[in-house]
């Protein structure tokens, strides 16, 4: 059982008034992958136990929260993750895992679990030698493994606004969840062969970052330019540009033709706009530039795809 001041924590969302606003969901995926997500904000001191197999699952653990440190134990071992920054909890160190959380704060973070019968036996190694160049948990967790990581925290919202419930999401979530800890395995390689990674972002500038995400995702037929992101967020060309490539890995502007083309496609997909009304809704003015980029993305030119999808109907 898992607990809570001794509230369990069910399959499905979890609310306890008494002793937080939020919630917290917990979801068993395919192949032995678990989710725990939590969004709270505590009306007192809590900690949150989490009962665990000694060496027999990895956890990672993701702080999504804009300003509040997590603080987590696993064992007598207790140490805390930046905003934005991940841990990954080896297997050793798993016997319990615990999270402290303080009166009055706001918390946003998940936890995955992965079955240690669920990696061949070069991951398990390469978890191994991770943990013997102080990359996972030693002693004194390595700062370097605790910088922001803006791309693992894209992916890690995107999974935790997933409806988990139904079975074809599910399928979804373990997706997303095997991307996560790729990512993570993948920053601290590079961790181990450059021997530094400074965190080149304040908080404030990430939260900057992350605001215009939202809006460039919620109105893409606006017109951007970079002098007036810059000004909108406060940020120098060099940190905004700098931010996206952290964040997406691409530069301001790819972003946004990438969410006009992917709302474009939503739109021959859910509407009856023809091809050049769907241009100028995206925030495009050339037809013919639009449907080179479309190609090149989806490898089909819209016209085709929209002809596709009517033969569908009618054939249903």
């Amino acid at each position: 059982m898992n607990d809570l001041k001794s509230f369990e924590i069910r399959n499905g969302q979890t609310k306890n008034e008494r002793y937080f606003k939020g919630y917290i969901e917990k979801q068993q995926l395919p192949s032995r992958m678990h989710y725990y997500g939590f969004q709270l904000h505590c009306h007192d001191a809590i900690k949150i136990n989490l009962q665990t197999e000694k060496e027999s699952s990895v956890y990672l653990c993701i702080n999504l929260a804009e300003k509040s440190h997590l603080t987590m134990s696993c064992g007598i071992q207790e140490f805390s993750v930046p905003p934005y920054a991940s841990v990954l909890v080896p297997f050793k160190r798993t016997e319990t895992v615990a999270f402290h959380c303080d009166v009055n704060k706001r918390y946003d973070f998940l936890l995955l679990k992965m079955e240690k019968s669920e990696l061949d036996t070069d991951q398990t190694v390469l978890l191994q030698k991770l943990q013997d160049h102080g990359l996972l948990l030693d002693a004194s967790i390595n700062s370097k493994t605790l910088a922001p990581n803006l791309a693992l925290c894209e992916i890690a919202r995107t999974l935790k606004k997933l409806d988990k419930a139904t079975c074809e999401n599910k399928f979804i979530a373990k997706g997303y969840c095997n991307i996560l800890f790729g990512l993570k395995l993948k920053e601290l390689l590079q961790i181990k062969e450059t021997s530094s990674k400074l965190p080149h972002l304040r908080n404030f500038e990430i939260q900057q970052l992350e605001a215009l995400t939202n809006t460039i995702k919620t109105y893409p037929h606006r017109q951007y330019t970079i002098k007036s992101l810059c000004k909108q967020t406060g940020l120098s060309v060099s940190k905004l540009q700098l931010g996206f490539k952290e964040m997406h890995n691409c530069t301001v502007a790819i972003f946004i033709r990438n969410i006009r083309l992917e709302k474009a496609l939503d739109m021959l997909r859910n509407t009856d706009l023809n091809v050049s009304e769907i241009v100028y809704s995206v925030g495009l003015t050339s037809r013919s530039y639009f449907c080179r980029i479309f190609k090149k993305r989806f490898k089909c030119s819209p016209k085709t795809y929209q002809q596709q999808l009517r033969l569908s109907a009618m054939a249903s």
